[in-house]
């Protein structure tokens, strides 16, 4: 039983409840294989305070109900440095939130659950899978 990290991406799909894929792949898997990273979190609090939606937090409460949190720790912080100082000599930078996600999820041993395969497919031993 492997640990599933669900990216920004694909928790906004669950969250919306606009990707059935995402939904039906989500219900295949126990409730404690399933995480998200920190930033993940901070990212997902970030659009419901900035759309000022009071539903959107509701659902973002009971998807967090779902869900643990993997905290970026000294762990992923190490595995960022060196993912972004490989990524920058090789011309292929990604984008620091999903740089700081595919660290935690490396840190963590986590299969990370994204619909952007092409920024995190870039990322050396990192193992993606996608939902939708």
């Amino acid at each position: 039983m492997g640990l599933y990290m669900l990216d920004t991406d694909i928790s906004s799909y669950l969250i919306n409840e606009n990707n059935k894929n995402a939904a039906r792949n989500f219900q295949k898997h126990e409730k404690d294989t399933i995480c998200i990273s920190s930033v993940t979190y901070a990212e997902i609090k970030f659009g419901a305070l900035n759309r000022k939606s009071q539903n959107l937090h509701i659902r973002i409460k009971n998807f967090m109900s779902l869900v643990k949190i993997i905290d970026f720790g000294k762990a992923a912080a190490d595995e960022y440095a060196l993912l972004r100082v490989f990524l920058n000599s090789r011309g292929t930078p990604v984008g620091n939130m999903d740089m700081l996600i595919a660290a935690t999820a490396k840190a963590s041993g986590a299969v990370l659950v994204t619909n952007n395969e092409k920024h995190f497919s870039l990322v050396p031993d990192l193992v993606v899978e996608n939902w939708c």
